[in-house]
């Protein structure tokens, strides 16, 4: 997109997306073998959420003449059945892309879940066929663009898109609502 600056087409948008949410399935899934305890302990955990997912994380090769795509920058990935309990992430601090993240990992960056990864897949497609954020930026503190502002449907800033697709990534866009949300 750098070099085309330009949307990809829906087609090539769809393929790497695809592909992002069979790693994503791998990833949420997967074991993960020392997890560090609030006690200091490590112990096995189960599932890592990504937290910083967003186009410039996503890398594309080719194997054996197709185009395969790698999810890279995992620095802030954590164990999401154990999160907040690493000790990598302190109390209110937040880090990731406000531009790829959700209302929700705002609020609650800590305790992030494989939702925020969802999330954040559906702003990178939003964003490689628009060549925007789903969110508007300009100008103002991008934390609160997040928690004050909702996604501008994809149709408003690209009405060549098939209206179904539209339809679903726009509900993927969809915050959950502040008040459904607990600290753990």
């Amino acid at each position: 997109m750098q070099k085309r600056r330009q949307p990809l087409s829906v087609d090539g948008a769809l393929a790497i997306a695809l592909q992002v949410l069979e790693g994503l399935t791998y990833t949420h899934n997967a074991s993960v073998p020392n997890v560090k305890q609030k006690d200091g302990s490590f112990n096995p955990g189960q599932g890592l959420v990504h937290r910083d997912l967003k186009p410039a994380n996503l890398f594309l090769t080719t194997v054996d003449g197709k185009q395969v795509v790698k999810i890279g920058d995992y620095g802030l990935a954590k164990a999401f059945d154990l999160a907040g309990l690493s000790g990598q992430t302190m109390t209110g601090t937040i880090a990731g892309t406000p531009h790829f993240m959700p209302r929700q990992q705002v609020i609650n960056f800590k305790y992030a879940k494989p939702e925020v990864d969802v999330w954040a897949l559906a702003a990178s497609f939003y964003y490689m066929l628009t060549c925007t954020y789903p969110r508007n930026f300009t100008g103002q503190d991008p934390f609160l663009v997040v928690l004050q502002t909702n996604a501008v449907p994809i149709l408003q800033r690209n009405a060549a898109i098939p209206r179904r697709l539209a339809e679903v990534i726009d509900l993927a866009l969809v915050d959950i609502q502040t008040s459904t949300l607990k600290t753990q």
